[in-house]
């Protein structure tokens, strides 16, 4: 029987097979679900997880270009300020980042760090909306990266770097690391007092109950790590931190996606909603329906995605 990685559990744990489908490999991986702390996990970390994040995976992609002209940028920056808060946001409609931000007491001059960040694309989008002490590692790019806009990513692993920042932020990253305990160890070494840890991850819900091995947030075998919140916060709390909030933010591709996966369509086959949404499966209709279920499985805490903000104390 496999030990559970995350509470030590070695009892009723039940194993599955995964199949890689973001690029249809169709490559079968073993993993088991504790029956104690619910995490689901890999059994056998293959050696080499290069072939599974080619030039092609999302995160490797180039950044998106710069709106065009300083009217742009003004009104980017404005928009930011009023969703932190920093102005009356009235009837503003907010954007998701804001919320994460204002959970973990970030503003326009907190020091980020995005661990996993591939070449950026996120921290770019962050800079266009004001901030500015942006840097960013990542083990699977092919160098060190410099940006004029003075975004830094470094090539290689938290435990590389030194520093204080006031946000660390593994955005869908952290499902990924094989040493849960000491990445979160040594983000806590890199905080700065009274900064948090922003961890966004899949987690066990209704698309793990309703979809199982079909489910595309396990990415087998990239996501070595699919938790529930007690397992995460069993992490958390053994590595000094706490679960300040926990925000629910799955969306429709936990559908989508996954009757896909039921179907044999790869993530990123012609034939996928996320690659030709015209060939797709699905009406437009079905997708509204898939987003509005999502957005009441968040209400419900049962939604397949969130973000949860660690603090110390």
């Amino acid at each position: 029987m496999d030990s559970c990685r995350i509470c030590g559990n070695g009892e009723g744990n039940v194993t599955y097979t995964v199949r890689e489908m973001m690029f249809g490999l169709r490559e079968g991986f073993g993993y088991f679900q504790c029956s104690n702390c619910d995490c689901l996990q890999i059994r056998d970390i293959p050696a080499d997880m290069a072939p599974y994040y080619p030039a092609n995976y999302y995160s490797m992609e180039a950044p998106l270009a710069r709106p065009k002209g300083p009217l742009a940028d003004a009104w980017r920056h404005l928009d930011a300020r009023i969703r932190l808060g920093v102005f009356n946001p009235g009837r503003s409609k907010r954007r998701e980042i804001f919320d994460w931000f204002r959970a973990a007491g970030a503003d326009l001059n907190t020091a980020i760090l995005d661990v996993g960040c591939g070449r950026g694309r996120l921290l770019h989008e962050f800079h266009l909306d004001g901030f500015h002490r942006l840097e960013g590692v990542d083990p699977f790019i092919a160098q060190e990266l410099e940006y004029a806009n003075g975004i830094h990513i470094r090539k290689g692993q938290l435990t590389d770097l030194k520093g204080a920042y006031g946000l660390i932020m593994m955005h869908h990253s952290f499902e990924h690391m094989p040493d849960q305990d000491g990445v979160l160890r040594a983000a806590a070494q890199l905080l700065a007092p009274g900064g948090a840890l922003l961890i966004r991850i899949p987690v066990i819900g209704f698309a793990w109950r309703e979809y199982g091995v079909d489910w595309f947030q396990i990415d087998a075998p990239r996501h070595f790590f699919l938790h529930s919140r007690k397992s995460l916060e069993l992490v958390a709390g053994r590595t000094g931190f706490r679960v300040d909030k926990v925000i629910y933010d799955s969306k429709a591709s936990q559908f989508w996606a996954s009757e896909q996966y039921r179907k044999d369509i790869p993530h990123r086959s012609a034939q996928s909603y996320n690659e030709n949404p015209g060939a797709s499966l699905f009406s437009a209709a079905q997708i509204r329906d898939y987003a509005r279920r999502s957005r009441e499985l968040n209400r419900a805490k049962d939604g397949d995605a969130a973000c949860f903000i660690l603090k110390r104390d």
